[in-house]
């Protein structure tokens, strides 16, 4: 007889995973997190585990959602509007986990442990790339942020294979509560565990192949989503010559500015309000119109130069069903019009440098700045506007994905944003230099360039966990049959 779905599992393992993201940031939980509900999942149906599934989903993301809350409340100036998105954000995310939770309860009934960091790895890159509804937010690997090396096997199958690593680890904990499984069963998923986490030990190691060069990031320190306009203006004729001067006097070879500061009148080459230095190249974001309107990075080395972002935020730089849904522009004050997304990844040379552009959102997506990579680019600019979210742990999130960049294509990153979190990650995930959060300051840094080519078979693992939600349901059948 199956067992009765119990709901504090659910809620025990949604708080603990919670607490190992941004703001908390105890990311060795998430080794553990998992544990209750995947216990709670042994016994009961298909069917039951969706509707478990759902519930963690559910409570787990009213915990990550709540800079969804904040923002809307803040933009409308309503927390009853803001309840509507934040709550149907939660609801309709918590169905990808109610699939996880379906997959995994059927994974427990037919003996095939050994799957279950697989289907979770798969939901997860299924959810990163749905056509449309993209939105990579709370990977459970991204916790580990804080320890990079622990993370390096991400260079070879991304973070969603931190991510099956670490829920190895969760089922490891199930087994051992459950105490239903022998230990001969246990310790070869132990062997397994360690096996990872000694490769990326000694990947950590390693020498990196790489030649310094020194690179400033500018951080104005201005509220480009809910400042005044003029100031900001203001401050920006101010800053950046002064960040063009200290790029000079310490030999930089690129100034990296944030996103968002040439000013929305769509030209190209753009008008900032700002004037640019020629004698050091410069990298910042903007809007540029052709054929409809574009986030792009604009790059000055004596030549413009531009790449469009190619990963759009879903309603916040488009709206899916805006003609079917005409209440959202009213309601929820959304500016009329969806940009536009660029036809594929574009690397800019900026003086000696071959540099791969990353515009905010993009940063999530490991197949961007995989890309950049391939295109031969020896450092990741990723140039960002957080302030709508300031106050909340976005922010924070947002930052540690550049992190995860680096270490998946071997790159070093640099990150600029308008109050921050601006800062430089070397090629194994080391912090090298942050700039205080709210301050107007210029850091200069000597980076490791990379020359090296990122792994040839990078895409393989996530590819096998996404078919690995079709290939074993069909699996299943065929035994039952």
């Amino acid at each position: 007889m199956a067992r009765v779905v119990r709901a504090w599992p659910c809620l025990a393992s949604a708080a603990l995973l919670c607490l190992a993201f941004p703001p908390f940031n105890l990311g060795l939980i998430a080794f553990v997190a998992l544990a209750p509900w995947l216990v709670s999942l042994q016994g009961i149906s298909g069917k039951a585990g969706f509707r478990s599934g759902w519930t963690f989903g559910f409570l787990f993301l009213l915990g990550q959602f709540l800079f969804l809350f904040s923002f809307v409340s803040r933009w409308t100036g309503s927390v009853g509007l803001a309840l509507v998105p934040y709550l149907l954000a939660s609801a309709i995310g918590g169905l990808y986990f109610g699939l996880a939770g379906g997959l995994i309860s059927r994974c427990w009934e037919k003996r095939a442990i050994w799957a279950i960091p697989l289907v979770w790895a798969g939901v997860e890159v299924f959810r990163s790339y749905l056509p449309g509804l993209a939105f990579p937010y709370g990977l459970i690997g991204i916790p580990l942020w804080t320890f990079p090396q622990v993370i390096q096997t991400a260079f070879y199958g991304s973070v969603f294979f931190v991510s099956a690593w670490v829920v190895l680890a969760n089922v490891v904990a199930a087994l051992y509560l459950a105490r239903q499984s022998p230990w001969s069963t246990i310790r070869n998923y132990v062997g397994i565990f360690v096996l990872v986490l000694v490769a990326s030990l000694v990947r950590y190691q390693a020498p990196v192949s790489a030649v310094t060069k020194a690179v400033t990031i500018g951080q104005p320190g201005t509220d480009l989503a809910f400042g005044n306009r003029e100031a900001n203006d203001a401050r920006l004729r101010t800053a950046v010559p002064e960040f063009f001067a200290a790029a000079r006097a310490r030999g930089s070879s690129l100034l990296v500015l944030p996103e968002g500061i040439s000013g929305n009148d769509g030209a190209f080459p753009p008008h900032p309000v700002f004037s640019v230095d020629g004698k050091v190249p410069v990298l910042f974001g903007g809007q540029r119109q052709d054929g409809g309107q574009h986030q792009t990075a604009f790059g000055f080395d004596g030549k413009w130069s531009y790449a469009d972002k190619t990963r759009l935020v879903i309603f916040g730089e488009y709206v899916p069903l805006r003609e079917q849904l005409p209440f959202l522009a009213s309601a929820f004050q959304i500016p009329g019009g969806d940009l536009v997304p660029g036809d594929s990844v574009q690397s800019l040379s900026l003086g000696e440098l071959k540099v791969g552009p990353v515009l905010c959102f993009e940063a999530l997506f490991p197949n961007v700045s995989y890309q950049q990579a391939r295109n031969g680019a020896q450092l990741l600019a990723v140039m960002s506007v957080d302030d709508w979210y300031m106050g909340t742990a976005a922010p924070e999130y947002l930052k540690v994905n550049s992190i995860w960049r680096a270490v998946e294509t071997g790159l070093p990153v640099v990150r600029a944003a308008s109050q921050g979190y601006s800062l430089a990650v070397g090629p194994r995930g080391d912090v090298l230099a942050a700039i205080p959060l709210g301050e107007c300051r210029a850091v200069t840094v000597g980076v490791p360039v990379a020359d090296g080519a990122p792994f040839a078979g990078f895409y393989a693992f996530p590819a096998l966990a996404l078919l690995s939600l079709v290939v074993l349901p069909v699996w299943w059948r065929v035994l039952r049959r």
